[in-house]
């Protein structure tokens, strides 16, 4: 079984966040055999950004097209964040992108949307009543 922890180099020296937590796992692994990877810190998007993707983004762009959610968001994967593999193109995990890479697509998606479908996509936090467009 693998575990992450999240920590800085310091100097040389790995620096866990909850160190704790961290040697109390490696304690359970003495005598063992194990894998080290470390790998630059990334921040996945988050729950909120989850939120609006669904709730604003997908759900304005389904309606407007008449595509139900799941296929909008598989087109918008495979327009916006292709991946070729044997002869075949898909999308790209949304849920592997940073937070600024999140932010990037939104924001790649919101122009897509106004030029090619003359549809509106409010910006996160953004109110607008029903039928409103700035």
């Amino acid at each position: 079984m693998a575990e992450s922890f999240v920590g800085t180099i310091d100097k040389g020296q790995l620096k866990p966040d909850m160190p704790g937590n961290y040697s109390r796992w490696l304690a359970t692994l003495e005598g063992q055999r194990v894998t080290i990877e470390i790998k630059k810190f990334r921040k996945n998007r988050t729950d909120a950004q989850n939120r609006y993707w669904w709730s604003v983004v997908i759900d304005i762009l389904s309606k407007h097209t008449g595509y139900e959610p799941e296929e909008m968001h598989d087109a918008i994967k495979i327009k916006f964040l292709p991946v070729h593999k044997a002869g075949l193109i898909a999308g790209k995990s949304t849920a592997r992108l940073t937070t600024i890479e999140f932010v990037e697509l939104i924001e790649q998606v919101q122009r897509w949307a106004a030029q090619d479908l003359q549809c509106y996509i409010p910006d996160p936090n953004e109110e607008v009543t029903e039928g409103e467009k700035p």
